[in-house]
């Protein structure tokens, strides 16, 4: 029997996500559960709008190829580490917690794992944490993987 029966992982390519996938990987194989990844990038119409209208048609032509370029490299990514589960893949701009709680009703998602944001340096502590903010405001359970895991460990006894 399944513990879960769809699953929705969030696969941020700007931090280390090997680990993530291979954890969701193993439980989508265990549970012979749907596998729906997500890749958030950043809202491109509010980049535009902060832009200004005189520049508008030349940074929609360079956010376009960057969310090409960015759409790319995440399916490749979803091929290498994703082989033989036939996932899900949707593409989405915004906030992430805002279209992660869209995907989980869209697909009736019973499990969301996503990665920890990096905490270490100047920047990791002044930005908003996706995986924080999406565990108050979801009705299924996460699981959070740290991007520094490490499963080595030496019980004291």
């Amino acid at each position: 029997m399944s513990v879960f029966s769809n699953i929705v992982c969030c696969i941020n390519l700007s931090e280390n996500p090997d680990d993530v996938a291979q954890y969701v990987f193993d439980i989508a194989r265990q549970n012979e559960a749907k596998l729906i990844l997500v890749h958030v990038a950043a809202d491109n119409e509010a980049i535009l709008q902060r832009a200004g209208a005189s520049s508008s048609s030349y940074v929609k032509q360079l956010l376009d190829a960057g969310r090409k370029a960015n759409e790319d490299v995440f399916e490749a990514y979803v091929k290498k580490h994703f082989a033989g589960l036939d996932p899900t893949v949707v593409l989405a701009e915004g906030k992430v917690e805002d279209q992660l709680l869209k995907v989980i009703d869209q697909y009736c998602a019973d499990l969301i794992i996503i990665g920890s944001m990096s905490t270490k340096g100047l920047f990791g502590s002044l930005f908003n944490k996706p995986s924080e903010n999406i565990i108050g405001k979801t009705r299924i359970p996460v699981m959070v993987v740290p991007n520094d895991l490490s499963l080595e460990c030496t019980p004291d006894f």
